[in-house]
């Protein structure tokens, strides 16, 4: 028998099983939570594979059977189960897509959809089953690991003091087993006695007499045993979760479907993700930048299905498009729209010719800061701009240059987004100072915020809506909460219907801010009172002061990455 670890976890595969022959315990460990915490975390678990493998993306509940004699027994049977898991196409998906990979999805046996059972004949607990289930295991990679089936049970004791959790794939043979499952017939999780264990149950198990004995013989530095640990330390993790009242503040798929967005997802990363790491030409990583695009690319696509009937209905704007990769991904997927930077990159010009034509350097000067008031406006509809001269300083002891506010609504260099069609949805993708003007444009949009900015383009920290004392949040966290706030509510004050969705993208700084339609009340104001709004807005924020000075002399920088 060996020593327990400094964790208290000890190899246990020389004892007995509680659940009696053939099952083989492989790790222990004393716990402090109870039976209904153990129960609550795996049921969640059941949901969510993900958490114990990054290689697993999610599981699809096809049936479950719930067996409760004080509330009645409950049968759940989804749709799912008929079908055959497909990832959206298009036209062009052959062209792009990476020449090492399978072109074809990777399965096993989905048609097989009858609940497996387990031996428990020589248990020395008395068990019966409370919950069973069928889930669909869907990869990350589904054109590398085989999406299955997998047969997941509860089992209690009587007096619930014990609570038994199995995991058991639906194949026929060992050498069919997925990458992301350890090599078992069967997985069972075991809380029993104040103890959480980890016991396999073998394949041929019912016919090999050395099939326990194999099992046992495994060295601890071998995969199934290293899954095991890992399998026992995420169960204990997430069941003491559940004893200390631990709240989720993070909740995803408020806005697109997970499964519409998690295929569209594994599309664009077939099609796309070799050739743009392996033509990487910034000196920003190139993983992060090509998946989260690639992720984000995924979110807009099917946020655009859900609100436009097709393609053609509309075009995108990506202001402050940096590297232009995902105005590169859109355009390839059949959807119209330009990006817009103060800078080119060189990733520009890696581009096919009909995207780099998409690609603009200008500067983005809104055009509530060039026009006259709109009262101003009623008087003489003649007047077209406010009058302003702006005055940048010149740099390395250049002189300082002026610009006169009717010279820029007419400058190639500027963009104003008055020439923006009335179907334009903006994307702001970290777009910086642009963050806070988006929701001001007039336009649906999708901002995404990352560094905080005031309307004048200085650097702001804004405050949070209300005090609340938030133990364990980071400060940096703390700024980045309270600039996602205040893009909210510059958006509701523009009339916009807001949803917030916390992006599944590689990035702390996920909150995206959508605004797809206004309120009845203002859908039909004039324009000159969503001016005059827009206009009181910029005052209670500040001024503007100082954003054209600042856009004009972003023209001489070098580009930042993000």
């Amino acid at each position: 028998m060996s020593k327990p670890n400094a964790d208290g976890i000890k190899l246990i595969m020389d004892q007995h099983s509680v659940l009696g022959d053939p099952w083989v315990p492989v790790y222990e460990t004393p716990v402090d939570f109870k039976a209904l915490h153990f129960e609550l975390a795996m049921a969640n678990l059941i949901k969510q594979p993900n958490i114990n493998s990054t290689v697993i993306m999610r599981a699809d509940i096809l049936k479950e059977n719930i067996y409760d004699p004080g509330r009645g027994d409950s049968t759940f049977t989804s749709k799912l189960i008929l079908e055959i898991p497909s990832f959206p196409t298009s036209d062009q998906d052959h062209q792009h897509d990476d020449e090492h990979e399978h072109d074809e999805v990777l399965t096993r046996y989905l048609d097989d959809v009858t609940l497996r059972t387990i031996p428990l004949n020589n248990s020395t607990i008395q068990l019966h089953t409370k919950c069973e289930a069928i889930r669909r295991m869907i990869p990350r990679n589904p054109f590398k690991d085989h999406i299955i089936n997998q047969t997941c049970l509860i089992l209690t004791s009587s007096n619930a003091t014990s609570v038994l959790v199995v995991y058991i794939p639906h194949i026929k043979s060992e050498d069919e087993i997925p990458f992301y499952l350890p090599p078992v017939y069967g997985v069972g999780i075991l809380y029993h006695d104040c103890k959480l264990s980890i016991q396999y149950l073998p394949f041929n198990y019912n016919t090999d007499p050395l099939a326990s004995p194999k099992l046992r013989g495994l060295d601890v530095a071998e995969r199934p045993i290293r899954i095991a640990l890992r399998l026992l330390k995420t169960s204990d993790k997430h069941s003491n979760g559940q004893m200390t009242g631990y709240e989720k503040r993070v909740y995803h798929d408020l806005v697109v479907p997970k499964v519409n967005f998690q295929n569209r997802y594994i599309t664009l990363k077939k099609k796309y993700s070799s050739h743009l790491v392996n033509n990487w030409t910034e000196s920003t990583d190139p993983r992060k930048h090509v998946f989260e695009d690639l992720a984000i690319a995924a979110f807009l696509i099917e946020l655009w299905d859900l609100h436009y009937t097709n393609a053609p209905d509309f075009e995108f704007r990506d202001l402050g498009c940096g590297n232009g990769l995902l105005v590169y991904i859109l355009i390839n997927e059949g959807y119209k729209g330009k990006g817009i930077d103060a800078r080119q990159r060189k990733s520009w010009k890696t581009y096919p010719e009909e995207v780099q034509q998409c690609l603009l350097e200008q500067v983005i000067v809104p055009s509530i800061l060039l026009k006259p008031h709109p009262a101003v406006r009623q008087l003489n509809p003649k007047i077209t701009d406010n009058g302003r001269v702006f005055r940048v300083n010149g740099r390395n002891n250049h002189p300082p240059t002026t610009y006169k506010s009717a010279d820029l609504l007419h400058n190639p260099m500027v963009c104003t987004t008055e020439d923006f069609p009335t179907n334009t949805f903006i994307i702001g993708n970290h777009s910086d100072e642009l963050t806070c003007w988006i929701p001001l444009l007039g336009f649906p949009f999708m901002v995404i915020p990352c560094c905080s900015h005031a309307l004048n383009g200085s650097r702001a920290r804004y405050h949070p809506r209300k005090t609340i004392v938030k133990t364990g949040v980071q400060p940096v966290a703390l700024m980045y909460g309270c600039l996602v706030d205040h893009v909210e509510d510059l958006s509701k004050q523009m009339g916009w219907i807001v949803e917030k969705e916390m992006l599944r993208i590689p990035s702390t700084r996920n909150a995206a801010i959508i605004g797809m339609n206004k309120l009845l009340t203002h859908k039909s104001d004039p324009p000159d009172d969503v001016d005059t709004r827009v206009l009181d807005l910029i005052a209670s924020e500040g001024g503007a002061d100082g954003w054209v000075e600042n856009c004009m002399l972003l023209t001489t920088l070098s580009p930042r990455g993000h």
